[in-house]
């Protein structure tokens, strides 16, 4: 008698945990939820008294961390089928496009900040991937560190920066206060995001920045797409999701006050954003496709802002 691999099952359907057995809502501990979106073998499921959304049933500690190696950043078969969605296709190619958006960002966070003192105030940003983030922070003037979870991510940053980075779980980190901490497209990722933002407001002093970004998955544009988003379909590796209110209700009652909320977008080689085009429309990423080879404009840059995303800047209340 043969046994069924857990990957032969959930393409057969077998050994699916029913909907009925999964935890109460995150923020409010409601247990009335509903299938928002039914993507096979995983559902995401909506609460119907604050709207939060959760992915079920969740990977397991041992399943994420086998996508969080270095092929992490340049997932060469991204766009292969929805499994191998995860990552990065080429996360290093990315960097000076990032870098650019990331210059804005400290941009805006200095705007919030009071008394900024260059090569005082400390900066933190937690899930700091390959360091890119650290790198321009530490050119405007901040004492910069990072955590991440990928040793592979950490051993590249030695390899290039000088920043201490912690490697391993958020929650086990301990520091002294810091002004400013980032937590940029993370949160999504965490197994219990409640308890993480409590962890950012010890870590924070008093009056000090919190710039955290991810999902709006109630934005136009999300509800219009629905569940063929690249957001959703990253069932290997996002767990929640957000809109404003219910990512703004679990921060004010961490502790922090709204400064701003904004949707944001991304610069993308053409080529890499009609990639992703075709994981949402076939049809419309083919001709889009065929369009930019006979302009010769493949390696063309360009800034999108589809509204499919937020950024939030918060402040530690006073005690």
């Amino acid at each position: 008698m043969s046994v069924l691999s857990r990957k032969e099952k959930e393409e057969q359907g077998e050994g699916h945990p029913a909907v009925s057995d999964s935890p109460p809502c995150l923020i409010c501990g409601s247990t009335g939820f509903f299938i928002k979106f039914d993507l096979g073998a995983h559902k995401i499921l909506r609460c119907r008294d604050c709207t939060f959304m959760w992915l079920f049933p969740a990977p397991t500690k041992e399943e994420l961390k086998e996508i969080y190696d270095i092929n992490y950043y340049q997932n060469e078969s991204f766009y292969q089928s929805d499994s191998c969605i995860y990552g990065y296709f080429d996360y290093f190619s990315e960097r000076i496009n990032k870098q650019a958006n990331f210059l804005n960002l400290m941009d805006e966070i200095l705007e919030h900040l009071d008394d900024f003192q260059p090569e005082v105030s400390r900066f933190l940003d937690i899930g700091c991937g390959l360091g890119y983030l650290l790198d321009v922070a530490s050119d405007k003037g901040f004492q910069v560190a990072g955590i991440e979870f990928n040793p592979a991510a950490v051993e590249r940053i030695k390899q290039k920066y000088v920043f201490p980075v912690f490697c391993g779980d958020f929650m086990d980190y301990q520091s002294e206060p810091y002004d400013v901490i980032c937590m940029l497209d993370v949160i999504e990722h965490l197994a219990d995001p409640k308890a993480a933002v409590v962890k950012m407001n010890q870590l924070l002093r008093p009056g000090g920045v919190l710039v955290i970004s991810t999902m709006d998955c109630d934005s136009l544009t999300s509800r219009l797409l629905g569940k063929r988003l690249e957001d959703f379909r990253r069932v290997r590796e996002h767990l929640f999701f957000f809109n404003r209110s219910t990512m703004i209700s679990l921060l004010e009652k961490a502790g922090f006050e709204t400064l701003k909320i904004r949707s944001y977008g991304s610069t993308f080689r053409l080529d890499f954003l009609i990639d992703r085009i075709r994981l949402v429309s076939p049809l419309a990423g083919n001709i889009l496709g065929k369009i930019v080879r006979l302009l010769h404009i493949s390696y063309m840059n360009i800034y999108i802002n589809p509204h499919t995303k937020m950024v939030l800047f918060l402040r530690k209340k006073s005690d």
